[in-house]
């Protein structure tokens, strides 16, 4: 399975951002949620409204269950290194692609420190910021000359054992109840963020998704952050190389 996950994976990088995100979805069901099966079709679990996953079958139209991958519907889900990720079996008509969803546009004043997507009522604002060793706790591997760890966290995305270049110094939502900045924990330890693979798409209700491709190579990988109601509701690291 992580073999095939891994083909896939460098699949995903080279395929232009609007096909990328149609790997990555959402429910669509009457009742709120979807169940989620074994091979066997034992249900093994349940997807709410809003929780998104990643399916691994998106360009299969031929199968009628598509293999899924996903994480807690609260907090901080990443595949890698410690994946703590669910995987089953959904219906492929239970499934609408964050590609298919309404979307932000992005604004003219957009800079490359700061993307700005919005529409009459919401505006999401990412800041950048050059990564500045001096202002981070820093461990390296003495022998192997690597970096092990920053500001104590050895669960570094979007690098390969070297310091990074940038990260992100925040993200913000205006909505008309106010304004929301994501908590520094849900931006923290994502390097080498991008400028050209963003999409803000709008889910139900007041929610929406911000979905990215960072880095390359072997430090690759996708973040998608939900938020619900003007709070950051989860995200979802996908890093498999």
């Amino acid at each position: 399975m992580k073999k095939i996950i891994f083909y896939i994976s460098a699949i995903l990088f080279c395929l232009p951002i609007q096909a990328q995100q149609r790997f990555f979805g959402v429910i669509q069901d009457a009742d709120g949620y979807t169940n989620v099966r074994d091979t066997s079709g034992t249900v093994i679990g349940k997807l709410l409204d809003n929780h998104v996953f990643a399916d691994w079958d998106a360009q299969k139209n031929h199968k009628e269950w598509h293999s899924v991958e996903y994480g807690a519907e609260t907090g901080i889900t990443k595949t890698c290194p410690n994946g703590n990720t669910h995987t089953g079996d959904i219906h492929k008509s239970r499934i609408r692609y964050l590609a298919d969803l309404p979307q932000l546009k992005k604004q003219p004043q957009s800079t490359d420190k700061c993307l700005v997507y919005a529409n009459d009522t919401l505006t999401v604002k990412i800041d950048f910021q050059n990564f500045n060793p001096q202002k981070h706790a820093i461990v390296y591997d003495l022998e192997a000359g690597f970096v092990r760890s920053i500001d104590g966290c050895s669960d570094l995305t979007g690098i390969d054992d070297n310091i990074p270049h940038e990260e992100y110094a925040s993200v913000t939502v205006k909505h008309p109840a106010g304004i929301l900045e994501f908590p520094t924990a849900y931006i923290a330890h994502l390097y080498e963020p991008s400028r050209n693979n963003v999409v803000v798409a709008l889910g139900k209700g007041n929610s929406l998704f911000i979905s990215t491709q960072n880095s390359d190579g072997t430090g690759g990988y996708y973040a998608v952050w939900t938020v619900e109601n003007y709070l950051v509701k989860s995200l979802f690291v996908l890093h498999d190389f």
